[in-house]
């Protein structure tokens, strides 16, 4: 299979497809390089509108929490990747601290969904999130 890193709009996953991938992967290889690039978590729900319902999207960058991790399901990612924490892990104790970085990603991930009422992941749907713009719009609407 062949998975397109670094997609950060609709239309670059549109080209990417229509070339023959097979998944995309949202990602800022691990920061917003220019002024005003998008986060990850901001690029994910366009491309998933794009393409989502073709092949898998994937998000990586920017994740530093379960609720990261949470708000990526819920905006549509099949799978989140998580970089920068694990390398702080590995620098602090080996493969004993990514294990514990994983850990604690997990744990947070567990009580998010605890809280927000999702037994499994698949349980986990847009209607978990929102946006602040989406607040602002409905407070428009008053």
């Amino acid at each position: 299979p062949v998975v397109i890193k670094g997609v950060l709009t609709a239309e670059d996953s549109r080209l990417a497809v229509n070339a023959g991938a097979d998944a995309i992967f949202v990602s800022n290889h691990g920061g917003r390089q220019l002024d005003g690039s998008p986060a990850t978590l901001e690029a994910l729900p366009e491309i998933v509108a794009e393409v989502g319902r073709e092949v898998d999207v994937y998000l990586d960058g920017g994740v530093r929490s379960g609720s990261d991790v949470f708000k990526a399901l819920a905006l549509g990612a099949k799978a989140v990747f998580v970089g920068r924490p694990v390398c702080w892990g590995l620098v602090y104790n080996g493969c004993d601290g990514v294990k514990a970085v994983l850990d604690i990603l997990y744990k947070e991930l567990d009580n998010i969904m605890t809280i927000a009422g999702c037994p499994t992941i698949g349980a986990i749907t847009r209607s978990h999130v929102r946006y602040v713009d989406e607040y602002a719009m409905g407070l428009q609407n008053l």
